[in-house]
């Protein structure tokens, strides 16, 4: 069942959604960070949504397993008559004309507690195996949004990287114009610097695609407008460690003891375990039926008789007890091994799911730290890079040096912050991927 927490929150997310979409009808791209992203992503997103139906019907058919203790209450009126032709107990045949007509109300009871009992515990852990996987789908959706607004990032990252390259390449290539229109340049460098140029106009053409592709990807999933014009906040653009501290048993540990798909693999034990019992353990208690019924009784002979208006207060009631032998009842071994086999069945499945939630938290874990050491590699990268850049330079400057020194320096600086950015990049998502793991 929602409370009224969930519900508030989801009336809050919808509003920041419209707003967010409304807003992307603007000429100038939209500006959204992490923590907007996250929120959109649960907001209006159909298979939450769809989660979320499975969840109330799971929720409506419990409830209406243990509506079926309740007795079932009748109210009414009839009449009936009769002309012709009509035999007594005694077998004698006569003509008779009569009528009657009785009004008044009843309670049924036809109750089999045994399996009412335990169909409604499985239906009870059938509904919080649905709330166990409705938030599953929850996490998968906004780990999904994460996943490709980092990819938009970095695709925006990339561009900007690009983009300096060239800024300084064509600052470049105007001072060598310069040397080379004053005799002090060869023209040839002069070219190599313009397919330089030429090199870089495509890669950010190239980029500009990935990032536009990125951010379909992204609308997408936040079921905004597919030509939403979305652009990241650069400062999320840094390592962000959010699992830190905790060894890889510890978070698997964790892990067991909190992902909703563990919690709902369980519950659908639990309802397994109450289906055996159903078939064991119900068919053993007596089924109930009862009824009590009163209200009024009135009638006699046709037109022309004297008693037709005979009405008086009638009662009637029974009770019994009994038990059921066969298909669905006592000894009905082939429903039993059905139920041996299902709870088997989901034994495994909860054993499965053991298992790939291990491995998730392995995999993230492995990814994290790789990317992490990769960033320091790729910050040592960065900072030689540089220096090779500066010395090319000041030797370019003193005509020690030649220009394709300087271009194939620049060259590399440019790898070394593309790769930076691609290192960041997969260590946050790995940092995202971990916490899910480990169920937070």
């Amino acid at each position: 069942m929602h409370s009224p927490l969930r519900a508030s929150s989801f009336i809050r997310h919808l509003a920041l959604l419209l707003l967010a979409a409304s807003s992307l009808h603007a000429a100038d791209p939209a500006f959204v960070d992490l923590r907007t992203v996250m929120r959109l992503a649960g907001a209006n997103n159909d298979e939450i949504q769809l989660a979320r139906a499975k969840h109330d019907e799971a929720i409506a058919e419990s409830k209406q397993a243990w509506q079926r203790f309740w007795p079932a209450l009748s109210l009414g009126a009839g009449y009936r008559g009769h002309d012709g032709r009509l035999q007594d107990i005694a077998g004698n045949v006569f003509n008779a004309n009569k009528q009657q007509y009785n009004v008044g109300t009843g309670v049924v009871i036809d109750w089999s507690p045994g399996d009412i009992y335990y169909s409604a515990l499985a239906a009870k852990q059938r509904a919080l195996a649905a709330e166990h996987l409705a938030e599953k789908a929850r996490i998968d959706i906004v780990t999904q949004s994460v996943e490709r607004y980092y990819d938009l990032l970095a695709a925006e990252a990339m561009l900007t990287i690009i983009d300096d390259d060239l800024q300084l390449t064509q600052d470049y290539g105007k001072q060598l114009d310069g040397a080379v229109t004053a005799g002090t340049a060869f023209r040839a460098d002069l070219l190599r610097v313009k397919s330089q140029i030429s090199r870089a106009k495509l890669a950010i053409r190239q980029g500009e695609e990935q990032r536009d592709l990125a951010v379909a990807r992204l609308a997408e999933i936040l079921r905004l407008t597919p030509d939403a014009a979305l652009r990241p906040a650069k400062s999320d653009l840094v390592p962000v460690k959010m699992m830190s501290g905790k060894g890889v048993a510890t978070m698997i540990s964790l892990a067991q003891q909190n992902r909703p798909e563990m919690h709902a693999a369980q519950a659908i034990h639990s309802s397994m375990d109450a289906e055996k019992d159903r078939t064991r353990v119900a068919p053993m208690i007596p089924s109930v039926q009862a009824g009590y019924s009163m209200g009024g009784l009135g009638g006699g002979p046709g037109v022309g008789g004297q008693q037709s208006g005979n009405f008086g207060r009638q009662q009637d009631f029974y009770l019994g007890f009994g038990w059921k032998i066969g298909p669905g009842g006592l000894f009905d071994r082939q429903r039993q091994k059905v139920a041996d086999a299902r709870e088997e069945g989901a034994s495994l499945q909860t054993s499965q799911v053991k298992a790939a939630v291990g491995r998730e938290v392995v995999e993230a874990a492995t990814r994290s730290q790789s990317a992490n050491d990769q960033i320091k590699i790729n910050d040592e990268a960065v900072d030689a890079a540089e220096e090779m850049t500066k010395l090319a330079k000041e030797r370019q400057a003193s005509q020690v040096g030649v220009v394709l020194e300087y271009l194939l320096a620049r060259e590399e600086l440019t790898r070394a912050r593309q790769s930076r950015v691609m290192a960041v990049t997969d260590f946050n998502k790995a940092q995202h991927a971990l916490k899910r793991a480990v169920g937070k």
